[in-house]
């Protein structure tokens, strides 16, 4: 018995002569990594209730185990550097993170390593590689959750949650059809929204194309933009010119407005005696553009060009000149009797007063003017007698 005890205190004293620590400085068994391992280390800002031969998982596959937690300074903050053992058989990008989880709400707390999200995974996680903090992270444990839960059921947000609630009802109190009919309105916006989706689509699509085009020419803008500011200085430094042609074109149009107000009488009788021209010019519809035709051809019709086969043109005439020598010889010919105007029948012209010559010392006569006599026309149509009865006058073409 007293050999026991001996024993037991030199183990006691051995072991404090060795730096006993506690129950961390026992060995634990167990861990997941077992064969050929390959340590890597990871920086976390807290690792909380993490202990050592905690696992180390891969997709939720224990791949390797916690050899180790001690502290690092990081300039000038403390934080964690776990040591870990993994598989070789497990092969990690050399981008890869840590993250501390925990398997259930009051589970064991264990490290999943795995390939960055959003990034493509590089290299391999070789040998005594180290995950910096910038890569690793933790999830809130259940005492953070429990405190901030504590925080909110003893009247920390609850009180504020209380008074919005009361300063909404008396908002609201006693608007409620007015509430209502929002609602009701709102309702009907979203759903004609929505009926027009197609069209907000499109609408957008074509922003959308616009906005390309923008981008597209902006160089363009740019210089457009860059030379915008020397117009504009020209503007500027002409300004007093610009102010005068206004203050002149005020005075312009003062006098216009007066000139207008004093010729309005005659502007409206002008317009009203314009009207029955207009209103003849109107009445005459295509037949004037029509009759003006014949100026191109004058004084052969439009259509002549269809009855001129080559570059000549028949001409077939019947002349009479009885009543041309009935009217310039002095000797009637037998036919002229039937033609009035003739000689014979032509009235004489009367014969000018003669006006006698003054006597000496007798008053100068006064001159009494002569009223000129009118000479009759020719009744008939003389044209009409020189190229005879029935004017056989034609047209004719010869190939």
């Amino acid at each position: 018995m007293f050999t026991r005890v001996a024993a037991a205190a030199a183990a006691v004293v051995a072991l404090s002569g060795c730096g006993f620590k506690g129950a961390y400085s026992l060995p634990l068994p167990g861990g997941s990594a077992g064969g050929s391992v390959y340590h890597v280390k990871a920086v976390f800002d807290d690792v909380q209730d993490l202990v050592p031969m905690s696992a180390v998982r891969v997709n939720d596959v224990a791949v390797g185990d916690v050899t180790g937690i001690t502290t690092v300074n990081d300039n000038g903050t403390i934080k964690a550097l776990v040591s870990m053992r993994i598989k070789k058989s497990v092969h990690l990008p050399a981008n890869s993170v840590a993250t501390l989880e925990q398997t259930t709400l009051l589970g064991e707390k264990y490290i999943a390593i795995g390939p960055p999200e959003g990034e493509s995974p590089t290299g391999t996680l070789a040998d005594g590689a180290r995950i910096e903090d910038n890569a690793t992270g933790n999830l809130p444990d259940v005492e953070e959750l429990f405190g901030v839960l504590s925080a909110v059921l003893n009247g920390g947000d609850l009180q504020d949650i209380q008074t919005i609630n009361l300063e909404i009802s008396k908002a609201l109190g006693g608007r409620e059809q007015a509430i209502r009919s929002a609602l009701t309105q709102v309702d009907k916006f979203v759903a004609d929204l929505d009926g027009q989706r197609k069209q907000i689509v499109r609408a957008l699509v074509e922003l959308d194309r616009f906005s390309g085009a923008l981008r597209k020419q902006n160089t363009d803008l740019a210089t457009a933009l860059d030379n915008l500011g020397p117009g504009l200085k020209v503007l500027a430094d002409e300004r007093a010119q610009f102010t005068q042609l206004l203050t002149d074109l005020s005075k312009f149009g003062q006098v216009a407005t007066r000139i207008i107000t004093a010729s309005r009488e005659e502007t409206i009788a002008g317009l009203r005696d314009l009207q029955p021209i207009l209103g003849h010019l109107q009445a005459a519809g295509s037949n004037l553009p029509h009759s003006l035709e014949l100026l191109i051809t004058f004084p052969f019709p439009r259509d002549i060009g269809h009855a001129i086969p080559g570059d000549y043109n028949g001409l077939y005439l019947t002349f009479n000149a009885d009543p041309l020598f009935c009217v310039l010889l002095p000797t009637p010919l037998p036919t002229c009797s039937a033609i009035p105007g003739s000689v014979g029948t032509r009235p004489t012209k009367p014969a000018t007063p003669t006006t006698p010559a003054p006597t000496p010392g007798s008053p100068l006569p006064v001159p009494t003017p002569t009223l000129p006599v009118p000479t009759p026309t020719l009744p008939g149509d003389p044209i009409g007698q020189l190229l005879g009865e029935g004017l056989p006058f034609g047209l004719g073409g010869a190939a």
